[in-house]
């Protein structure tokens, strides 16, 4: 994890072991999300999940909206849950996670767009509550 973050963990109000339902969990700036090597490293972990391309939004929501900490952005302002269903809505979504996933195998050749940050940033708050570990590997 980078030192940035961890600094602004430590910084944060009731930020708690991963283990603590009420912890504290900071989402992914625009930049992070934007960076290759997390792209592919959420990829190869999306791709790890055992849920299918179209039970990956309701997991997402099922965990981010029965979370019962605080989601903040990486400067402690208070993180705005978009609703899941908008952000991975209609047929061309499911289409775009199985083309997500793939990147697991295929590096990708340019950064993601920014019509897309929403989605990867769902996808990456779940695993940073539902596998922090996990998350902390792919943000490094």
């Amino acid at each position: 994890m980078s030192k940035e973050f961890d600094g602004l963990r430590a910084n944060l109000p009731g930020t708690a072991e991963p283990d603590d339902p009420a912890r504290t969990v900071v989402v992914a700036s625009d930049t992070a999300l934007r960076s290759l090597s997390h792209f592919q490293r959420l990829a190869i972990a999306t791709a790890a999940l055992p849920v299918s391309r179209r039970e990956l939004p309701n997991l997402i929501a099922d965990t981010i909206y029965n979370f019962e900490g605080e989601i903040v952005w990486p400067n402690g302002t208070p993180y705005g849950l978009p609703d899941v269903d908008d952000a991975f809505g209609g047929e061309g979504a499911f289409r775009w996670v199985s083309d997500f996933i793939r990147f697991a195998e295929e590096p990708p050749r340019q950064h993601p767009q920014r019509r897309v940050l929403q989605r990867l940033r769902l996808i990456d708050l779940y695993f940073r509550i539902a596998y922090p570990e996990r998350a902390r590997l792919i943000a490094e």
